[in-house]
């Protein structure tokens, strides 16, 4: 069978086992940023400016920012980075080792300072991503006496926080529990917007159920924002407040245990997504409901999106969720339609 990904309909594209199995799915789970919401001008920039506060606060100095949203898909792209307070911290990182490197603190210099952010991106990516593999890929440029003075120096704590304060503005109480000491005024979040309308997602046949790397106060100001309160089972509902964060895939297998599917597919739009999914798969019993993955285009990797999904042999892709459902929705009601002589 062509396991190959081809177009199938309008902004979707499956290979011919996936195009098959979808006929059964009657459950939808969703990643949260770049799928159900446009994050491109809150997470992104919130990264830029917590570094950018980090940075100035220890002392560094220059008119140009060390980091741009469009650099920080390089970290997404290798993986380990769902979280974007890790990320932050990451490039925080970058910066706190090339200083002492080169001695200095003036960011347009250490900006240019071999290596640029996409190497270090790409070593950690080999090295198994994440801030462990940062930090061994920096290991490898840096001698041990330079990296462990930056470590030293290293504030994740801090970093996390000036970007939940960037992110929730005054209402950082609210959202994340902490109070604003740096940062006020509206927050990043004000700038998000809907990828699905309510009425979307409600006319399409599923059950829905919602893994993401958010905290609930963060996903309670998104459904409130996106009108998508009460779509989703509370106990189909897998937040940072549960305990399990990706790529472990408990967060299907408990939201499979809620909802009891034939068949479910998870949508995401980075390779952390990917992976739970795939880890889903290789760890389920074989009682335990099949998952397909769809990678969400122009995500969190941006271009590079279709070609990390295809490399690692995604069932689907889709242009966006709207696209996703309209597709499922259609297949579904052939295979029902089919159904129906044998049932009567």
């Amino acid at each position: 069978m062509n396991l190959e990904l081809r177009p199938v309909a309008d902004g979707v594209y499956a290979t011919s086992r996936a195009e098959l199995q979808v006929e059964v799915c009657d459950v939808v789970v969703f990643d949260m940023d770049g799928v159900l919401i446009d994050v491109r001008h809150s997470y992104p920039v919130v990264i830029c400016r917590a570094v950018d506060q980090f940075l100035a606060e220890n002392g560094f100095s220059g008119d140009g920012t060390a980091v741009t949203p469009e650099e920080t898909t390089y970290f997404k792209a290798a993986g380990g980075f769902n979280s974007d307070w890790a990320l932050a911290q990451g490039v925080a990182l970058v910066y706190l080792v090339k200083a002492q490197m080169a001695g200095a603190r003036q960011i347009d210099g250490l900006r240019n300072l071999s290596p640029d952010l996409a190497t270090v991106a790409r070593a950690a990516a080999q090295l198994g991503g994440g801030l462990d593999g940062l930090t061994r890929a920096l290991g490898h440029w840096a001698d041990a006496q330079d990296l462990e003075r930056a470590l030293n120096e290293w504030d994740r704590a801090r970093i996390t926080r000036l970007a939940q304060e960037f992110y929730a503005g005054d209402q950082a109480l609210t959202v994340f529990g902490v109070t604003n000491d740096t940062i006020s005024g509206d927050g990043l979040m004000l700038t998000e917007k809907p990828l699905v309308t309510r009425e979307e997602l409600l006319a399409a046949p599923f059950q829905y159920g919602l893994y993401t790397g958010r905290n609930r106060g963060e996903v309670e100001t998104a459904f409130q924002m996106a009108n998508l309160s009460g779509i989703f089972p509370e106990s189909a509902i897998i937040t940072e407040n549960t305990g399990i964060k990706k790529p472990n895939p408990a967060g299907l297998f408990r939201i499979a245990e809620a909802l009891k599917p034939h068949l479910m597919i998870y949508a995401g739009d980075n390779l952390d997504d990917w992976q739970v999914a795939a880890r889903y798969e290789t760890e389920r019993p074989l009682d335990a409901p099949p998952c397909l993955f769809c990678g969400v285009l122009n995500g969190s990797p941006g271009p590079m999106s279709f070609n990390l999904f295809q490399e690692r042999g995604a069932d689907l892709m889709t242009q966006s969720v709207p696209h996703l459902l309209r597709w499922l929705s259609q297949r579904r009601r052939t295979w029902a339609q089919a159904e129906a002589p044998s049932r009567s």
